[in-house]
Protein backbone atom coordinates (compact mmCIF):
# COMPACT_ATOMS: atom_id res chain seq x y z
CA UNK A 1 0.00 0.00 0.00
CA UNK A 2 3.04 2.42 0.95
CA UNK A 3 4.57 2.01 -2.34
CA UNK A 4 1.33 2.07 -3.81
CA UNK A 5 0.72 5.67 -2.66
CA UNK A 6 4.38 6.81 -3.96
CA UNK A 7 3.70 6.10 -6.78
CA UNK A 8 0.86 7.61 -7.31
CA UNK A 9 2.13 10.89 -5.71
CA UNK A 10 4.84 10.64 -8.10
CA UNK A 11 2.34 10.61 -10.99
CA UNK A 12 0.76 13.26 -9.51
CA UNK A 13 3.50 15.64 -9.76
CA UNK A 14 3.82 14.85 -12.73
CA UNK A 15 0.28 15.32 -13.96
CA UNK A 16 0.04 18.56 -12.39
CA UNK A 17 3.73 19.97 -13.82
CA UNK A 18 2.37 19.24 -17.13
CA UNK A 19 -1.18 20.99 -15.79
CA UNK A 20 0.63 24.08 -14.86
CA UNK A 21 1.94 24.82 -18.10
CA UNK A 22 -1.11 25.63 -19.33
CA UNK A 23 -2.57 27.57 -17.15
CA UNK A 24 -2.15 28.75 -13.33
CA UNK A 25 0.68 27.50 -11.56
CA UNK A 26 -0.29 24.90 -8.34
CA UNK A 27 0.43 27.60 -6.01
CA UNK A 28 -2.55 29.81 -6.94
CA UNK A 29 -4.92 26.95 -7.08
CA UNK A 30 -3.35 24.47 -3.59
CA UNK A 31 -5.58 24.80 -0.87
CA UNK A 32 -3.22 23.60 1.98
CA UNK A 33 -5.40 23.49 5.94
CA UNK A 34 -3.47 22.23 9.19
CA UNK A 35 -4.87 21.84 12.71
CA UNK A 36 -4.69 20.01 16.17
CA UNK A 37 -6.82 17.68 18.33
CA UNK A 38 -7.15 15.91 21.64
CA UNK A 39 -8.97 13.00 22.21
CA UNK A 40 -9.74 10.15 24.93
CA UNK A 41 -10.25 7.71 22.23
CA UNK A 42 -10.16 7.17 18.56
CA UNK A 43 -11.76 5.15 15.98
CA UNK A 44 -11.66 3.95 12.50
CA UNK A 45 -14.64 2.02 10.71
CA UNK A 46 -16.18 1.67 13.74
CA UNK A 47 -12.79 -0.15 15.25
CA UNK A 48 -10.74 0.95 18.04
CA UNK A 49 -7.41 2.59 17.04
CA UNK A 50 -5.87 4.42 20.05
CA UNK A 51 -6.50 6.10 23.26
CA UNK A 52 -5.70 9.64 24.85
CA UNK A 53 -4.13 11.29 22.01
CA UNK A 54 -2.81 14.63 21.54
CA UNK A 55 -1.90 15.16 17.49
CA UNK A 56 -1.57 17.39 14.98
CA UNK A 57 -2.93 17.26 11.14
CA UNK A 58 -3.04 19.00 8.03
CA UNK A 59 -4.59 18.65 4.44
CA UNK A 60 -3.38 19.12 0.85
CA UNK A 61 -6.52 19.80 -2.10
CA UNK A 62 -6.24 21.22 -5.58
CA UNK A 63 -8.74 20.55 -8.26
CA UNK A 64 -8.15 17.93 -11.01
CA UNK A 65 -10.29 16.58 -13.82
CA UNK A 66 -13.52 18.91 -12.84
CA UNK A 67 -12.98 16.51 -9.36
CA UNK A 68 -10.81 17.44 -6.35
CA UNK A 69 -7.81 15.74 -4.86
CA UNK A 70 -6.93 15.62 -1.77
CA UNK A 71 -4.51 13.97 0.85
CA UNK A 72 -4.66 13.97 4.28
CA UNK A 73 -2.43 12.77 7.67
CA UNK A 74 -2.54 13.11 11.05
CA UNK A 75 0.02 12.28 13.25
CA UNK A 76 -0.90 11.68 16.88
CA UNK A 77 1.07 11.38 19.84
CA UNK A 78 0.41 8.36 22.54
CA UNK A 79 1.53 6.56 25.26
CA UNK A 80 2.93 4.16 22.30
CA UNK A 81 4.48 6.80 21.00
CA UNK A 82 3.61 8.58 17.34
CA UNK A 83 1.11 7.31 15.01
CA UNK A 84 0.90 8.47 11.63
CA UNK A 85 -2.68 8.11 9.50
CA UNK A 86 -2.89 9.08 5.99
CA UNK A 87 -5.18 8.92 3.03
CA UNK A 88 -5.29 10.47 -0.43
CA UNK A 89 -8.56 10.46 -2.46
CA UNK A 90 -10.32 11.47 -5.56
CA UNK A 91 -13.85 13.13 -5.28
CA UNK A 92 -16.23 15.56 -7.61
CA UNK A 93 -19.55 16.02 -8.08
CA UNK A 94 -22.32 13.89 -10.46
CA UNK A 95 -25.77 14.22 -11.61
CA UNK A 96 -28.35 11.18 -11.92
CA UNK A 97 -32.19 11.99 -12.89
CA UNK A 98 -32.06 15.94 -11.56
CA UNK A 99 -30.23 14.59 -8.00
CA UNK A 100 -27.07 15.58 -7.25
CA UNK A 101 -24.58 13.07 -5.62
CA UNK A 102 -21.07 13.46 -4.23
CA UNK A 103 -18.60 10.48 -5.49
CA UNK A 104 -15.54 9.56 -3.90
CA UNK A 105 -12.63 6.86 -3.76
CA UNK A 106 -9.31 6.59 -2.40
CA UNK A 107 -6.22 4.93 -0.27
CA UNK A 108 -5.31 5.04 3.25
CA UNK A 109 -3.40 4.18 5.93
CA UNK A 110 -4.36 3.82 9.87
CA UNK A 111 -0.75 2.72 12.23
CA UNK A 112 -1.82 2.07 15.79
CA UNK A 113 -0.50 -0.36 18.59
CA UNK A 114 -3.54 -1.96 18.27
CA UNK A 115 -2.92 -3.23 14.60
CA UNK A 116 -1.86 -1.03 11.34
CA UNK A 117 -4.73 -0.66 9.14
CA UNK A 118 -4.48 -0.20 5.55
CA UNK A 119 -7.92 0.46 2.89
CA UNK A 120 -9.30 0.60 -0.49
CA UNK A 121 -12.72 2.58 -0.17
CA UNK A 122 -15.26 4.76 -2.44
CA UNK A 123 -18.49 6.21 -1.49
CA UNK A 124 -21.54 7.96 -2.39
CA UNK A 125 -23.36 11.15 -0.67
CA UNK A 126 -26.17 12.68 -1.02
CA UNK A 127 -28.58 15.21 0.90
CA UNK A 128 -31.99 14.82 1.65
CA UNK A 129 -33.60 16.00 4.76
CA UNK A 130 -29.75 15.14 6.41
CA UNK A 131 -26.53 14.19 4.83
CA UNK A 132 -26.29 10.55 3.82
CA UNK A 133 -23.18 8.77 2.95
CA UNK A 134 -22.31 5.47 1.73
CA UNK A 135 -18.78 4.16 1.45
CA UNK A 136 -17.55 0.51 0.40
CA UNK A 137 -13.96 -0.23 1.90
CA UNK A 138 -11.74 -3.35 1.55
CA UNK A 139 -9.03 -3.43 4.64
CA UNK A 140 -6.15 -5.30 2.75
CA UNK A 141 -4.27 -6.07 5.91
CA UNK A 142 -6.63 -8.67 7.02
CA UNK A 143 -8.96 -8.81 3.91
CA UNK A 144 -11.68 -7.04 5.37
CA UNK A 145 -14.77 -6.21 3.42
CA UNK A 146 -17.40 -3.89 4.79
CA UNK A 147 -19.89 -0.84 4.44
CA UNK A 148 -20.40 2.45 6.26
CA UNK A 149 -23.72 3.93 6.51
CA UNK A 150 -23.75 7.88 7.86
CA UNK A 151 -26.07 10.37 8.27
CA UNK A 152 -26.04 14.00 9.77
CA UNK A 153 -27.86 17.08 10.52
CA UNK A 154 -26.62 20.40 10.72
CA UNK A 155 -28.68 22.70 13.13
CA UNK A 156 -27.95 26.30 13.24
CA UNK A 157 -28.07 28.40 16.64
CA UNK A 158 -28.57 31.96 17.70
CA UNK A 159 -25.22 32.18 17.89
CA UNK A 160 -23.99 33.53 14.42
CA UNK A 161 -21.38 31.21 12.97
CA UNK A 162 -21.96 28.18 15.47
CA UNK A 163 -23.38 24.93 14.32
CA UNK A 164 -24.24 21.60 16.38
CA UNK A 165 -24.42 18.66 14.39
CA UNK A 166 -26.34 15.15 15.29
CA UNK A 167 -24.59 11.92 13.67
CA UNK A 168 -24.72 8.33 13.48
CA UNK A 169 -22.30 5.52 11.62
CA UNK A 170 -22.96 2.14 11.29
CA UNK A 171 -20.18 -0.37 9.72
CA UNK A 172 -21.48 -3.41 8.56
CA UNK A 173 -18.64 -6.37 7.88
CA UNK A 174 -18.83 -10.36 8.16
CA UNK A 175 -16.28 -9.91 11.24
CA UNK A 176 -17.96 -7.18 13.49
CA UNK A 177 -20.87 -4.97 13.36
CA UNK A 178 -20.32 -1.24 14.63
CA UNK A 179 -22.35 1.89 15.71
CA UNK A 180 -21.61 5.71 16.51
CA UNK A 181 -24.27 8.25 17.64
CA UNK A 182 -23.08 11.48 19.33
CA UNK A 183 -23.22 15.27 18.26
CA UNK A 184 -20.67 17.65 17.05
CA UNK A 185 -20.28 21.46 17.33
CA UNK A 186 -18.68 23.77 14.93
CA UNK A 187 -17.51 27.34 15.30
CA UNK A 188 -16.20 29.41 12.82
CA UNK A 189 -13.60 32.05 14.39
CA UNK A 190 -12.93 34.20 10.97
CA UNK A 191 -12.83 32.72 7.25
CA UNK A 192 -9.71 31.21 7.95
CA UNK A 193 -9.97 29.89 11.74
CA UNK A 194 -12.27 27.19 13.05
CA UNK A 195 -12.87 25.21 16.53
CA UNK A 196 -14.89 22.04 17.14
CA UNK A 197 -15.79 19.45 19.27
CA UNK A 198 -17.33 16.06 19.40
CA UNK A 199 -18.89 13.75 22.00
CA UNK A 200 -20.39 10.09 21.07
CA UNK A 201 -21.19 6.79 22.06
CA UNK A 202 -19.46 3.73 20.29
CA UNK A 203 -20.20 0.40 20.51
CA UNK A 204 -19.29 -2.51 18.07
CA UNK A 205 -19.00 -6.80 18.69
CA UNK A 206 -15.99 -7.78 17.37
CA UNK A 207 -15.37 -9.65 20.94
CA UNK A 208 -11.62 -11.08 22.18
CA UNK A 209 -10.09 -8.68 19.30
CA UNK A 210 -7.74 -5.42 19.64
CA UNK A 211 -10.26 -3.64 18.00
CA UNK A 212 -13.06 -4.08 20.36
CA UNK A 213 -14.90 -1.10 21.72
CA UNK A 214 -17.43 -1.79 24.34
CA UNK A 215 -19.60 1.19 25.13
CA UNK A 216 -17.15 3.56 24.74
CA UNK A 217 -17.87 6.96 25.46
CA UNK A 218 -15.60 9.35 22.96
CA UNK A 219 -14.72 13.56 23.85
CA UNK A 220 -12.80 15.22 21.49
CA UNK A 221 -11.98 18.71 20.56
CA UNK A 222 -9.38 20.34 17.86
CA UNK A 223 -8.66 23.61 15.92
CA UNK A 224 -8.07 24.21 12.08
CA UNK A 225 -6.42 26.60 10.26
CA UNK A 226 -6.99 27.74 6.57
CA UNK A 227 -4.11 29.19 4.96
Amino acid sequence: MKKLFFSLMTMLGVALSNAGSEATTLADTLSVEAGASISNFTTHRGLGVREDSLGGTASLSAPLGGGLLAYDWALSDTDDGGELDFSLSYSRGASLLGHDFGLIAGIGSVESSFGDREEIFAGLSYTWIADLTATVWHETENDWLGVELGASYDIATPVENLTFSPFALVNLADEYTSVEVGVKAGYAITDQLSVSAKASFNNNDFEGSSFEVDEEWIFGAGATFKF
